[in-house]
């Protein structure tokens, strides 16, 4: 007896000293953590399962500019595990916002389901003010500059092209790095109503220009009626320039289909083959 004792302390201290018994120890205590964590579901796969389903079924090719994260559940949120995929979901109509509820359900076993709201974040390269502009100030190309930026709550809109900006009139002081918005822009008016402008048609390769009268003020490249001086006709044009309006029509020919107002020798019909 004396002897067994002896062998089983002299076999205990060898296991102690190489360790083997502490690793013994611990795959106990990860089998026992293992199956605690098999009782209750993650949340950090609940969370997971919200934001990868914005990314791969609501928000789409827009991804690479779109961060989701969800937002903190409570750490004492206990859910069956689930012995099936996670299914994330959104109610009928629901829109994706910068704050956005997903559900996420099991359809195991022991089925459950949860609401995880889910913050979303839209990035975007957007035209803002490369050095200040003062109030009135006529905007060039040096003006503006393009930065990305969070326009997840830009309501008032933005602008991504800096060339439709340029010749605008500032009618808010602006400071280096403000977004350019519609809201701070005053269109400088390029034409002004009743003003004596050319009437400009472009069909087939040819040219035609006619005298024409201005029924609105127009800014650079905005639409508005003109009254051709020759037919009396009113039709919608394009302001391409302080003098010329580009005119919107189908063919050349309805152009001259009434009666001149004045005598040919007086109208304009100057033609230019391009």
């Amino acid at each position: 007896m004396k002897e067994f004792n002896r062998k089983f302390v002299s076999k205990l201290t060898q296991l102690l000293a190489s360790g083997g018994f502490t690793t013994l120890l611990l795959l106990a205590a990860t089998s026992v953590a293992s199956a605690a964590n098999r009782e209750w579901q993650p949340i950090t796969e609940i969370a997971s399962a919200a934001e990868q389903y914005l990314i791969s079924n609501r928000i789409g090719p827009a991804a690479n500019r779109t961060t989701v994260r969800a937002g903190a559940l409570d750490v004492r949120l206990k859910l069956a595990y689930c012995d099936k995929p996670l299914e994330a979901f959104m109610r009928h109509g629901a829109v994706v916002r910068d704050r956005t509820i997903v559900g996420v359900r099991c359809t195991g076993r022991k089925p459950w389901k949860v609401y995880v709201p889910v913050n979303v974040v839209v990035t975007a390269s957007v035209v803002v003010a490369r050095q200040p502009l003062p109030r009135g100030h006529l905007i060039s190309a040096a003006d503006l500059a393009a930065e990305d930026r969070d326009v997840t709550r830009s309501v008032r809109g933005y602008f991504t092209n800096p060339a439709v900006l340029v010749g605008q009139r500032v009618k808010s002081p602006l400071l280096p790095g403000s977004i350019i918005t519609p809201a701070v822009l005053e269109a400088d008016k390029f034409v002004r109503r009743g003003q004596t402008v050319t009437l400009m048609v472009q069909s087939g390769g040819i040219e035609i220009a006619m005298a024409g009268k201005a029924l609105a003020d127009g800014a650079l490249n905005q639409r508005i009626k003109v009254e051709n001086l020759n037919s009396g006709r009113v039709v919608e044009g394009i302001v391409r320039s302080k003098e010329h309006v580009e005119v919107l029509m189908a063919s050349p020919t309805s152009f001259f289909n009434a009666e001149p107002k004045v005598s040919p020798k007086v109208a304009d019909t100057r033609f230019s083959q391009q």
